[in-house]
């Protein structure tokens, strides 16, 4: 049982939530709000995390646009409307920055959307996964703010407790962590190269430790463990339609989306995803040929792997 109190864990995610950002995260998160207005910025991913001392121009950096609503973000009611079905809608950002070039991936939510989804009614770990994890409150309007901050907590609790009976009731804080990661990966279309989930939590430091609040021995019995197992399999099943469904939805709001889709995985599975030229200009009907690529060439890095 954690022996941090409620109040001091609010305390220390704000201290969190509002640490200072760097020259590049600032002036990209500016560039965001000139486009939304009385929007959030929040940094979260790589670049927040192992990325963070790397070389500004070489991040592809991941925030999420929180805004009032979705009918005050978009001109379009068909991209709105996508948003709130199969969100969150991700578009991709470039500017200058000196004689170098700044890029960011950015996704947006609707600040009542975004408490939905982080919280126990929501089944999929896409979000309440990510959201436990560090991010940082680049910009938000004062209103905003305190809502940001109990949206994290929310999701630190919602990962908890679907974590927590894959690690058994004598589990560590630090096994429970280890084991909702390593699951919420393979619930998404995610091909995370071995240690990652480590390399992770060592970024976070003492994260994990100051926001995991557990009830009591019964927190880690939510369930037999066999049932919590078969909702994370199914949480795979789940995100792999999402996975291919997002893809498909990303040929209307995220040029370049299928270019990024294969370099996003490339980087994380260890071998290099080719597109052809005719999935670029037909990315729909490219899709189910590039994700079977992408099976056979990650059957034949495993394969090799078991040789070594």
């Amino acid at each position: 049982m954690s022996n941090i109190s409620k109040q001091e864990r609010s305390v220390f995610i704000r201290q969190v939530l509002t640490r200072p950002c760097s020259e590049a995260v600032c002036l990209l998160a500016g560039w965001l709000q000139d486009r939304f207005s009385d929007c959030a910025i929040l940094l979260y991913g790589s670049g927040n995390s192992v990325l963070s001392k790397t070389d500004a121009s070489e991040i592809l950096f991941d925030f999420y646009v929180i805004v009032p609503s979705y009918r005050k973000a978009y001109g379009s009611w068909l991209v709105a409307f996508l948003n709130y079905c199969i969100p969150p809608n991700v578009f991709f950002l470039e500017e200058q920055f000196g004689d170098k070039k700044l890029r960011a991936k950015y996704a947006i939510l609707s600040i009542a959307h975004f408490e939905k989804l982080v919280s126990k009614k929501t089944f999929h770990s896409y979000f309440w996964a990510r959201f436990a994890q560090p991010s940082v409150i680049v910009a938000a309007p004062d209103d905003m703010r305190e809502r940001l901050g109990q949206t994290v907590e929310t999701a630190v609790d919602t990962f908890v407790s679907r974590a927590a009976p894959l690690a058994g009731p004598d589990a560590s804080v630090a096994q429970i962590w280890r084991q909702g990661l390593t699951r919420s990966y393979k619930a998404e279309l995610r091909a995370e190269q071995p240690g990652r989930v480590d390399d992770l939590l060592e970024s976070y430091g003492d994260w994990p430790n100051q926001v995991t609040r557990l009830e009591g021995p019964s927190q880690t019995r939510l369930g037999d463990k066999w049932q919590s197992r078969l909702a994370w399999r199914l949480r795979a099943v789940q995100g792999a339609f999402l996975s291919v469904i997002r893809l498909l939805k990303g040929t209307i709001t995220f040029q370049g989306g299928v270019d990024y889709i294969a370099w996003k995985i490339s980087r994380h599975a260890g071998f290099t995803l080719p597109v052809k030229n005719w999935e670029r200009r037909f990315p729909i009907l490219g899709a189910p040929f590039l994700g079977a690529r992408y099976y056979r060439l990650k059957r034949e890095l495993a394969a090799r792997r078991a040789q070594s």
